[in-house]
Formats: structure tokens, C-alpha cells, sequence
């Protein structure tokens, strides 16, 4: 049979629990039964097991055993259709047994010569083949050594549990010697008490062994980095008092060739030195009685730490530059973990992209940064960062212009301009545009140099000169008088109207004046001084020989009498118009007639329609009649 050399500790607990409070040694024993696919016979190990059933190659009966990897074809109807136990084996074999009505072994060996004054755990894998219902099997599993027999007994394992662990802890006398395992049936034969066998081990146990970092319990990994040359302390120590009146112990360090001692590493603290080159690193401690430290089935081995050096990753950095005054700085390094900058002007940050705001001649200089990536330091080239010159934008002085002339702008500072807005200037892309607002107009000149950017600006404030406002149009009946209305702007300005005929008073700004013919008079306003500027406005009176009201209209919107056009009622200032409709509503009302009546009320149209009107014209002449609104 096959035997195969593992690391594992025990007691008597399940096996979950045994992993957080338990360390484990190397085999002694360990037998899983081996694997393949040929059948195997009857012989066992190394002659040194024994049982009192018989080996049948195939399905066994009552009182006999197989070995098998599978009870596959094995008792379907009862039996589980299972494999083997051991975890990640192909094709593994266990022992099945189909048990006796007698008190039988199931399994007995003897292993000779073990450790003395060392503690060991016996372990073995157990499963009920039925189904369900059947005799419950019933084992007593046993460890006699020379002073004393321990003994574990199962009861009844009940159907459906699955494999099942059942083991024994157990002391050497402190001249060690040989020990029996034996595994007995105590249930009777008939319809059930059928069981598998596996994995049944013995190895060295003790107290769960934690190994560490320093002095973090918990720290069971590390990381360094290579050339730093940093001492790193590996501490172990026992969940409870270790089972050795003297235990020594030995660090080890995994290889390419497994693990080997480390030399003088023999103390339950190691101060290690670490490794210069990069990769990882396991360490373990292993634990004895005195003297027995170097025979492995007398030990205990802890669970390994792991220390991880890595070289340091080259480091990048970049920074904007050239820079203007007053803008960012902008920096960056590669990616890391953390970060140290530093730079002129007593710069420092631990930011990957820090910002330095309103740069000045005092930033500009050599940054660098240190980034600090799965805890090594790398230190980047440095970055040189330069500030430009500030650039001083002058406009020119404040100017005041007359309207409609030109004048020159002057901006310096720069090698490159740009002027807004661009309204009224010959060229807005040079230093020194000529320009003619019509309106006092503020310019901003944007002076650039070395990609840096200033402004200025420059008021052109414009003389207007006077201004001349007058209704543009008057009517008047034929041998009557109009009022001319006018109005004026400006300081210190004069005026007067031509032609100074029919008029009452040609220096008023509301005059009165009785043509016999359709004229024109232009109302001169004059602004004496530096820019001696005037302005004109003209109003044309047509002279209509009678008044006549219209008493039809089509307001339709066809452009043609739309509304009700009443020729010389504008020239009455004060003249009051109604309409009304037949039940004598007031449809339309309203004071001088500047705007003729397009035929709706509140913004509506009226109907089709006779509607009947009263003209005031205020001067003792009162009109009225009908006029028709045709759709």
C-alpha cells in the first residue's frame, strides 16, 4: 500500500476547531489506502496492519472488507454511491467493511519507536454506508502506549452524518517507545453496520502555534523593500503551555530545495535581516522537547509568515510650464500609494497632483517628489517649473472725441493684441487701431507675451453734439393755424427753424404756423465749441383745402383702407374722437388722432357695421355722423 508524509495535528474536537486551536507536526503515519485504477489485493502498508476480516476484490459480504475508490455498483439499493475522503485525490482508495454480529478489529498496527515526552494526535475518517435505517455502526477506537491505553468510542453513528472524524490525543512516557492503534467493532452484523475507512494518521500535537511580525499578532505578512537593509523580528509563541519541559526551537526559511534551518535562528524571537533581492519569503518555527528538535516526527511547525520584498518602481513627474504670474502650477507624479513633494518657495505636499495657485518668480526652480508605492520609496527626476515675466498692458489715456471722427489708440506691453468690442476700430488685432464710435465707448485691449495675457482699457468718451426732435408730419386745413412741436438736446445750445415765413416764431421750439401751401420747416439746433457740431430735424405740414371724414372703411388687413384715415385731424392737438355702436357704447375714444382707428375695441374686431361717431375738435367746431365698418 501507499503511504504519503503530511503536516498534521489533532485532538479530540471536530476538525474545524482543531485548525484555530491546535499546531501539527509531521506524519508518523498516514494512511489514505493509496490511489489508481487496477485492483489491488489484500496486503496493506508494510505488514504492520492487521484485521480479522477477509479481503474480498470485489463487492464484500458480511465479515469482509475491499479497497475501492467508489462503492459505485456496491449495494445500490442501501448503500451511499460515494468516493474516498482524501481531499484532491483522483481515484483514492478507502477500506470498506461490511461488519460481523462479533467484537472484531477493523484495524490494528503498531508503530514503533516514537518521541518520547511528546505529545501526538491519532486521527481516522469514518462513514455509515446506509442510506438509512440499518444497524448503526459503533466503533471503539484505542492508543496503548508502555504507561497507559486511551480510548474514544463513537456510539451509534446515525445515517446521513457524512465522514466523520474520530481521534485521540496522547503522551509518550518520557522514554518513548512503541504504540498500538487499534479500531473494534462493537454493533452487531445483519441489515447494516457497513462503514468506510480513511485517512487515518498519527502525528505530533501541541497548542496552535502563532508566528508574527514584530510585535502585531496579527501581522503574518510584511513587505520591504530591496537594498533598505531593514531587520524585521519573527516572534512565535503558543496558545497554551507547550507540552515540553524544555522545548527548543528552530527557524526555518522555504527554498527552492523545501524548507532548511536557518543557522543561530534557535530562540522563540529572530531578529531577521532581510533579504536584498526581490521576491517572497516564507519562515516558519519549528518546536520540540530538547533534543528533539531535529527529528521531524518529534515536532511541532508552525504556520508559515510570508515577507515580500520588491524593488522600487521608477517615479515620473511632470509639471506645467512655462507658467504665467497668477496662474496654476499644475503637478503630477506616477501612481503610488503615497506621496512627498517638495520644491522652491518651501513647497511640500503629499497630494499625487497637487495645485500651487497665483505662481510668482518665487515658484519657479526644481520640484521633486518621493512616491511611495507597496512601501518603497522612489525618488523622481526633478521637474523644472519656469514663471515668464509679468506682462504690464498699458491702453493709452482717456480721450474725448466729437461724433464722427477718428482717433488713434495706443496699447504697449505685449507682442500680440487684441482689442474689444470691435465696434467702430479699423484693425481690433493691433496695437494701435483707429477708432470712430458713434457712442462713448469703453475698449479692453488683451496683450499677450510669452503666451501670458494682460488687460487694459481706454475711454473714449464722444460729444454727441445737439440733438433735434420734431413730429415729422403735420396736416392743417387750408387758412388755419398749427402748432409745430419740437424738442432739443445739448448743452449750451441754440436754434432756430427755417424757412422763417408763415410762422410765428422761428427762434420757439412751438411755433405756430398758417402755410397756404404744403412746406417744410427744419428746426436747426447748433452746439457752439471744439467740435461746432449741429442737428436738424424737419417737419413736413401738408395744407388740405376742407376736412373730410371718411363714412366707409374694410379693415381686413389687405393693405388697402384698413383704417378710418381722417386727413387734418392730427393738426389738432386737443381734439376729442368717439365711436359708438348702435346701442351707444363707446367703441372707440381718444385724444388727437396720431394714430388712425383700425376697427376693433379692447384689442378685438368689431362687425360689420354702422357705427356713429362725435369729433371735438376743441375750438367750437364739433363733427358727427355715421361710418361704416365693411368686412
Amino acid at each position: 500500500m501507499k503511504f504519503i508524509t503530511l503536516l498534521v495535528i489533532g485532538c479530540l474536537l471536530p476538525y474545524f476547531a482543531l485548525r484555530l486551536k491546535a499546531q501539527e507536526g509531521e506524519p508518523v503515519l498516514i494512511e489514505d489506502f493509496g490511489s489508481g485504477t487496477a485492483q489491488i489485493g489484500p496486503e496493506i502498508g508494510d505488514g504492520d496492519f492487521s484485521t480479522t476480516y477477509n479481503y474480498i476484490p470485489s463487492q464484500p459480504g458480511e465479515g469482509s472488507y475491499t479497497i475501492a475508490s467508489s462503492t459505485a455498483g456496491m449495494y445500490p439499493e442501501s448503500w451511499l454511491q460515494t468516493g474516498n475522503h482524501t481531499p484532491g485525490q483522483t481515484n483514492g482508495y478507502m477500506m470498506i467493511v461490511d461488519a460481523t454480529n462479533s467484537i472484531d478489529e477493523f484495524y490494528k498496527r503498531t508503530v514503533k519507536t516514537l518521541c518520547p515526552g511528546t505529545t501526538y494526535r491519532f486521527s481516522v475518517y469514518v462513514l455509515n454506508l446506509m442510506r438509512q435505517g440499518g444497524i448503526k455502526p459503533d466503533i471503539t477506537f484505542s492508543v496503548t502506549t508502555s504507561l497507559e491505553t486511551k480510548i474514544n468510542h463513537t456510539g451509534p453513528i446515525d445515517n446521513g452524518q457524512g465522514w466523520l472524524e474520530y481521534n485521540i490525543t496522547f503522551s509518550t512516557p518520557p522514554t518513548g517507545g512503541d504504540v498500538t492503534i487499534k479500531m473494534t467493532n462493537n454493533a452487531n452484523g445483519g441489515y447494516g453496520n457497513d462503514v468506510a475507512l480513511d485517512d487515518i494518521s498519527l502525528r505530533p500535537y501541541g497548542p496552535a502555534l502563532t508566528t508574527y511580525f514584530g510585535n502585531d499578532k496579527t501581522a503574518i505578512t510584511a513587505q520591504g523593500c530591496a537594498d533598505a537593509n531593514k531587520v524585521y523580528t519573527l516572534n512565535v509563541i503558543s496558545a497554551s503551555d507547550l507540552p515540553y519541559a524544555n522545548p527548543i526551537y528552530q527557524w526555518q526559511v522555504n527554498t527552492l530545495n523545501g524548507w532548511i534551518n536557518i543557522p543561530g535562528a534557535v530562540l522563540a524571537s529572530y531578529p531577521l535581516h532581510q533579504p536584498a533581492i526581490a521576491g517572497n519569503y516564507q519562515y516558519r518555527a519549528l518546536v520540540a522537547q530538547q533534543g528533539n528538535i531535529n527529528s521531524p516526527q518529534c515536532r511541532l511547525i508552525s504556520s508559515p509568515v510570508t515577507l515580500s520584498i520588491v524593488n522600487p518602481e521608477p517615479v515620473t513627474a511632470t509639471a506645467s510650464s512655462p507658467v504665467c504670474p497668477g496662474e496654476n502650477i499644475y503637478l503630477t507624479a506616477s501612481a503610488g500609494d503615497s506621496y512627498s513633494w517638495t520644491g522652491p518657495n518651501s513647497f511640500t505636499s503629499t497630494q499625487q497632483s497637487p495645485v500651487i495657485s497665483s505662481a510668482s518668480a518665487a515658484m519657479a526652480g526644481q520640484y521633486r517628489v518621493t512616491v511611495f508605492k507597496n512601501g518603497c520609496p522612489g525618488v523622481s527626476p526633478a521637474v523644472t517649473v519656469n514663471v515668464n515675466a509679468p506682462v504690464i498692458a498699458n491702453a493709452g489715456d482717456n480721450q474725448m472725441i466729437c461724433k464722427g471722427d477718428k482717433t488713434q489708440l495706443h496699447a504697449t506691453g505685449g507682442m500680440s493684441y487684441k482689442w474689444y468690442p470691435t465696434a467702430g476700430l479699423s484693425n481690433p488685432n493691433i496695437a494701435n487701431p483707429l477708432a470712430s464710435p458713434d457712442v462713448t465707448t469703453t475698449y479692453t485691449v488683451e496683450v499677450t507675451s510669452n503666451d501670458c495675457k494682460a488687460k487694459s482699457s481706454v475711454t473714449l468718451t464722444v460729444n454727441q453734439g445737439p440733438g433735434a426732435y420734431a413730429t415729422a408730419t403735420r396736416e392743417v386745413i387750408k387758412g388755419e393755424k398749427i402748432q409745430l412741436h419740437a424738442q432739443v438736446s445739448g448743452e449750451n445750445v441754440s436754434y432756430y427753424w427755417t424757412p422763417n415765413e408763415n410762422i410765428s416764431n422761428a427762434s420757439s421750439l412751438e411755433p405756430f404756423v398758417f402755410p397756404s401751401s404744403n412746406i417744410t420747416y427744419i428746426l436747426h439746433v447748433l452746439q457752439p465749441g471744439s467740435c461746432n457740431l449741429e442737428s436738424k430735424a424737419a417737419v413736413e405740414v401738408k395744407v388740405i383745402d376742407k376736412f373730410i371724414i371718411p363714412n366707409t372703411f374694410t379693415p381686413n388687413n389687405d393693405g388697402i383702407n384698413d383704417t378710418w384715415q381722417i386727413d387734418a385731424l392730427g393738426a389738432y392737438d386737443n381734439a376729442i374722437t368717439q365711436v359708438f355702436n348702435r346701442y351707444g357704447t363707446i367703441v372707440y375714444n381718444a385724444k388727437g388722432y396720431t394714430k388712425a382707428w383700425d376697427g376693433t375695441y379692447n384689442g378685438r374686431r368689431l362687425p360689420p357695421g354702422t357705427y356713429y361717431y362725435k369729433i371735438d375738435l376743441k375750438n367750437g367746431t364739433i363733427y358727427s355722423g355715421w361710418v361704416q365698418i365693411i368686412g
